[in-house]
């Protein structure tokens, strides 16, 4: 039971760090010291995406699980009272994908972050209206324009 408060702990923190805190951290001048010390362990565990957080805390979530199970520390007889008498007996069998689900889970959505490629207010964006529209096709192709100079920027970057 400790582990599992601690990891909730843990959970609970990352979360509001990746959510809320980082960004309100950013606006504290105390706080900068600890972003030159963190801001290169954030590149290479997450690429600084709150996105890719999640998804690997998904799949280490879901590692952890496999590991309580695997020892034997999650007991899951205080929870069988609060399932209906016909769904206990596949209970266990829930029980033990569960952290499969939640690999799987953390991987779809870490797949789907590296796939993005425009702001949300730009996908959102019906293609018939883009079309219809030639202020908003410009504007949409010159986003599209600046992303691929942007990313070839970096990777020149990298190269030198």
């Amino acid at each position: 039971m400790k582990t599992l408060i601690v990891l909730a702990v843990i959970t609970g923190l990352l979360l509001w760090y990746a959510l809320q805190g980082r960004d309100w951290l950013k606006t504290k001048s105390w706080a900068q010291p600890f972003f030159d010390w963190i801001e290169p362990i954030e590149i290479v565990l997450y690429k600084k995406s709150e996105t890719i957080l999640f998804g690997r805390l998904l799949q280490l979530l879901g590692v952890a699980l496999t590991g309580l199970i695997w020892v034997g520390s999650i007991d899951i007889t205080p929870i069988i009272p609060l399932v209906p008498e016909k769904y206990q007996p596949y209970l266990q069998v829930v029980m033990s994908f569960m952290p499969q689900v939640l690999n799987g889970l953390g991987a779809i959505v870490e797949r789907l972050r590296n796939q993005t490629t425009k702001p949300l207010e730009l996908v959102a964006v019906p293609d018939k209206v883009v079309a219809e529209t030639p202020k908003l096709a410009e504007a949409v192709a010159m986003a599209d324009a600046t992303k691929v100079e942007a990313v070839a920027a970096v990777a020149e970057a990298k190269a030198a």
